[in-house]
């Protein structure tokens, strides 16, 4: 279902100054404004953005940040340095974000069209202290001298020094080479517990000669420059196009988790099953050339699994290449080996799309989604609050932005979920990968019009005391909860899993003043290990006022 942008909404132009800079004009959907803008010189490249992640609180701190990566050999225009680049942001304030550390990575490799670099946030180690994991496509150089470079970094968050050192607490070649070393391309990273032994994996995707899937761990329980990982699962049986995108979930309620790997060939997807401790079977592949077909249908880092209605069971969205908005039904399986194409339903859509993300931008319930066009459009998705979700009729579809200045390309989406900088209006970050001048923003902080307000249950206003419901809910990495108190009281607040045993402590008997406060959970439990998918329950104690909650950690 292709859409017009003269059919699909009244668009407002909308003009920004930064720094004495008048920013290019947009016409921007009404209920939005542009909240900030990350450019030259605050970011010290003229070159695009090649992913972003919001919404981060990686030095625990309650100021909420914005972390981008950059590689000049596939964006524009580029400056003749072909360094990837790292960016830590954190907000400063309303409407303003403050660059608090930044690295070049040591990379050998510099030929071009390598596309494209990953990056997320691991804890392999346990100790509490985040890693900023950076994938990167590389090939060997001739000119280096090194055939096979490392090809995941790893930067180690610093409790002393509050930040990120200079150079890679850790990197690794992965001990693996292929195609004479022309090949092997790292893509995509996700951190989680897929086996549930205690101990946090990442699996990995590649582009080598086909489609290669790993799934690591850290061997020991300290990162450092003499680290060494294990390879728990690989697999190089799949023949296929491109890959950039996995998810977890557990969709057939087993309890076990499957990892699912997207390619590019008829949006295909590979579904990997954790049977126990460090064992992992293919469980199916499943072509879906009814979405797309071809060598260039899949998805770009946006697959994402939520329980929409409700029962129990997660659904899941993603918007593939060619424009599909695609929706897996949950047809309730007594295993994931029965899933076939006919769990993956197109909605509608647009031309060519490329990222995505998903939340709640109004604070009105429904799922919002907004889509980057590929290359000067950035669209839309919002569910109406009923109907089949695999009914173009149960969304609203309209352009959010249309950039008619040079030629932008727009390709990454990040909604943090949380409102970022403190104006009780909700954000997302867009990032372009291609930026026709150096006065362009690298990413795009945009805001809603509408504060959210926290709604409190009704027996709760009638002392003052309320416990609101965690956001963003189901959550992944970071959640915040938020409690009122009509006076000055001692509080505890607790996580506990759905049995009743306890999580996390995020304070026991502290005063609190009489008024509204904030606390985040970062899905740890007490040693600092990253705790599994699931229903959790969140539990405040303030004098005699007691009240639980359900919370849901979606990986």
């Amino acid at each position: 279902m292709k859409k017009t942008l003269a059919l699909l909404i009244l668009l407002s132009l909308v003009s920004v100054s930064l720094a004495q800079v008048q920013y290019p004009l947009y016409y921007l959907k009404s209920g939005f404004h542009v909240s900030y803008v990350a450019n030259y010189p605050v970011i010290p490249k003229i070159d695009g953005c090649d992913d972003v992640i919001a919404g981060l609180d990686l030095n625990k701190n309650g100021k909420l940040e914005i972390l981008a990566i950059n590689d000049p050999t596939v964006s524009s225009p580029s400056s003749g340095d072909t360094t990837k680049w790292i960016f830590w942001f954190e907000n400063n304030g309303n409407d303003n974000y403050k660059l608090l550390w930044s690295v070049g990575l040591p990379l050998t490799s510099v030929t071009t069209g390598y596309s494209f670099p990953g990056v997320n946030i691991t804890d392999v180690d346990g100790d509490g202290n985040y890693e900023i994991c950076f994938v990167n496509p590389s090939n060997a150089d001739p000119n280096s001298g090194i055939s096979n470079p490392d090809k995941i970094f790893f930067y180690e968050f610093d409790s002393q020094s509050g930040t990120f050192p200079s150079e890679p607490t850790f990197s690794w070649n992965l001990d693996y080479s292929a195609d004479g070393d022309a090949g092997f391309r790292l893509t995509y990273l996700l951190p989680d517990d897929f086996d549930a032994d205690g101990k946090q994996e990442i699996a990995l995707i590649d582009r080598t000669s086909g489609i290669h899937t790993w799934i690591i761990s850290l061997d020991g329980n300290d990162l450092g420059p003499f680290s060494t990982f294990k390879v728990e699962f690989k697999d190089s049986s799949l023949t296929a196009t491109w890959a950039f995108d996995i998810a977890v979930t557990d969709f057939d309620k087993d309890g076990k988790k499957e990892i699912w790997f997207g390619t590019w060939t008829d949006f295909t997807w590979v579904i990997v099953e954790a049977e126990g401790p460090d064992n992992y079977v293919i469980k199916k592949v499943v072509r879906n050339s009814h979405i797309g077909s071809g060598t260039t249908v899949g998805t770009l880092r946006n697959l994402k699994f939520m329980d929409m209605d409700n029962d129990g069971y997660p659904e899941g969205f993603a918007m593939a290449t060619n424009g599909q908005l695609v929706f897996i039904e949950n047809k309730k399986p007594n295993d994931v080996s029965e899933i076939d194409s006919t769990y993956f339903r197109k909605v509608g859509g647009w031309d060519y799309t490329r990222g995505a993300d998903y939340g709640d931008l109004d604070g009105d319930g429904n799922l919002d989604i907004i889509v980057a066009g590929n290359y000067r459009n950035v669209y839309h998705i919002e569910y109406k609050g009923s109907g089949s979700f695999a009914d173009s009729t149960s969304w609203e579809w309209s352009v959010f932005l249309d950039d008619t200045i040079g030629t932008p390309r727009y390709y990454y989406v990040s909604i943090p979920g949380v409102d970022m900088d403190g104006d009780g209006k909700r954000e997302v970050v867009i990032g372009s990968l291609q930026r026709p001048d150096s006065t362009r923003g690298f990413f795009i902080v945009f805001e809603s019009d509408v504060a959210v307000k926290v709604q409190a249950q009704n027996d709760e206003i009638l002392t003052g005391y309320y416990l609101a419901q965690n956001y963003p809910n189901p959550f992944n990495p970071t959640t915040w909860i938020e409690f009122n108190l009509p006076k000055d009281e001692f509080v505890t607040l607790k996580i506990y899993t759905i049995d009743g045993r306890l999580v996390k402590t995020l304070v026991e008997n502290t005063h609190f003043v009489a008024g509204r406060h904030r606390l985040s959970w970062d899905g740890t439990d007490e040693s600092g290990a990253r705790v599994a998918s699931g229903v959790y329950i969140y539990k405040i104690k303030a004098g005699k006022f007691e009240v639980s909650r359900r919370m849901i950690l979606l990986k």
